[in-house]
């Protein structure tokens, strides 16, 4: 029997194969060939997990060691899932130094709900935070007064719902330095009249003044001071926003801040209800608003604003027609209205000629017309229908309420007639009455 390049042997039980010697030389002499060695189940299958990591990204760290609004600061605390999982719940906490708050109503617009009522400050917004995004809150934290020179540690960290592949890197710690701050510097921002398009006599209109803290420490015996022309005069004096009063003296409003206007101040609007007389110049009316404050200033320059309306100067003339038809010159009970005997009424400014786009009055049915007349002496020229067996009736014949106005007419099939020169004045009303009576 030829023997074989292998031989099997039983060796305890298990089958061994021993290669010949010239088997053995034929293999070493093949290349070597790599070998892959592909991962086990159970390795791809490894549990994917959330990894929340936390940093603050601070604003202002600097803050007023006086206290108050000058020592709020502003931080950002962020949290990145690197992770490979979602994850549910986020909820940020904070430890705060010693007697700092925080407004918890300053980020439910943003969908944040903050519990400020424990010591550890927690906020959530139900969100979930996939594999490789992030969740912010935008915090600001009022500190207590301080030493000049002195830090404070604020704690924060973040959780979730979900179980985390490592807790390490959840929390972090930020400061906060107390500082002398920038003395005050109070601005008026703006000055706002509404309505800022008219205004007539005896109509009110609100004066709104804008203005702010934008130095670093409060500001003491803050006024802002609004003269008056001479024919405007306050509606109310009620400033409308707290924190303010107002009063009435040598020719102007003065409003008074009743504390300390601090920085960061809310309630930044004063209101002043005004109303304008008759006399008013017509054309732009302008308010000016100045600010001023006990406290040193950064700058005195930004402390006045301007801001108005326009003031519309006008009177009305008025009138009554009617047929005179027992010819006395004087309107009775029972004398009926003109009205379809007059084409129009034309108001003519005394020593000008009638124009295209001269203001004009037309009757009613009742015979009464009113038509709004910018100030100034003007003449009423009526125009009797074309051909109409009416005159004008005798002028001035008695009672000024009950006779006619119209002093004078062409006469003719075109029958036009004239008033006497008439003041029309801001506010006020002028009236020419136009009797006709039958042609004889």
């Amino acid at each position: 029997m030829r023997s074989s390049p292998y031989q099997k042997d039983l060796i305890n039980g298990e089958m061994m194969i021993n290669l010949s010697v010239p088997a053995r030389m034929v293999l070493a002499s093949m290349p070597v060939l790599a070998v892959t060695a592909f991962p086990s189940v159970a390795a791809a299958a490894a549990p994917r997990t959330a990894d929340l990591a936390f940093e603050w990204r601070p604003t202002v760290t600097d803050v007023s060691y006086v206290g108050g609004m000058g020592a709020r600061a502003y931080v950002q605390a962020f949290a990145t899932n690197v992770g490979t999982s979602a994850a549910p719940g986020v909820t940020f906490h904070f430890t705060p130094p010693p007697g700092a708050t925080m407004d918890p109503a300053e980020n439910e617009p943003f969908g944040w709900t903050c519990d400020t009522s424990d010591p550890v400050w927690a906020c959530t917004n139900g969100r979930t935070v996939e594999a490789g995004a992030f969740e912010y809150l935008n915090l600001s934290v009022l500190l207590p007064a301080g030493t000049v020179g002195d830090t404070v540690a604020m704690r924060g960290s973040v959780s979730t719902t979900a179980a985390e592949r490592s807790l390490r890197n959840n929390g972090g710690e930020t400061t906060f330095r107390y500082v002398v701050p920038r003395p005050a510097d109070i601005a008026v921002n703006s000055v706002s009249v509404v309505p800022s398009y008219q205004v007539k006599a005896g109509e009110q209109f609100d004066v709104y003044v804008e203005l702010d803290n934008i130095g670093g420490s409060p500001a003491d015996d803050v006024t802002v001071r609004v003269p008056l022309p001479p024919t405007v005069r306050p509606a109310s004096l009620d400033p409308e926003y707290p924190g303010w009063s107002c009063a009435e003296a040598d020719g102007a409003v003065t409003c008074a801040r009743d504390s300390a206007y601090d920085i960061s101040q809310p309630y930044n609007l004063l209101r002043l209800r005004l109303v304008a007389g008759p006399g008013t110049p017509d054309g732009p009316l302008v308010l000016t608003a100045t600010a001023a404050t006990t406290s040193p200033e950064l700058s005195s320059e930004n402390n006045v604003a301007q801001g108005g309306t326009v003031y519309l100067a006008e009177g009305v003339m008025s009138g009554h027609a009617w047929l005179d038809n027992d010819r006395d010159g004087l309107r009775d009970p029972d004398e009926p209205s003109a009205y379809g005997k007059v084409g129009k009424i034309e108001f003519v400014l005394e020593g000008t000629e009638p124009t295209w786009d001269v203001p004009r009055g037309y009757l009613d049915e009742q015979g009464t017309y009113s038509t709004r007349l910018k100030p100034g002496r003007y003449v009423a020229n009526v125009y009797l229908m074309d051909g109409l067996p009416y005159e004008f009736t005798t002028p001035d014949a008695g009672d000024d309420a009950l006779d006619s106005d119209v002093v004078g007419s062409t006469g003719g099939y075109y029958n036009r007639g004239w008033s006497a020169v008439v003041d029309v004045t801001d506010a006020g009303e002028t009236v020419v009455d136009i009797g006709l009576a039958p042609v004889a």
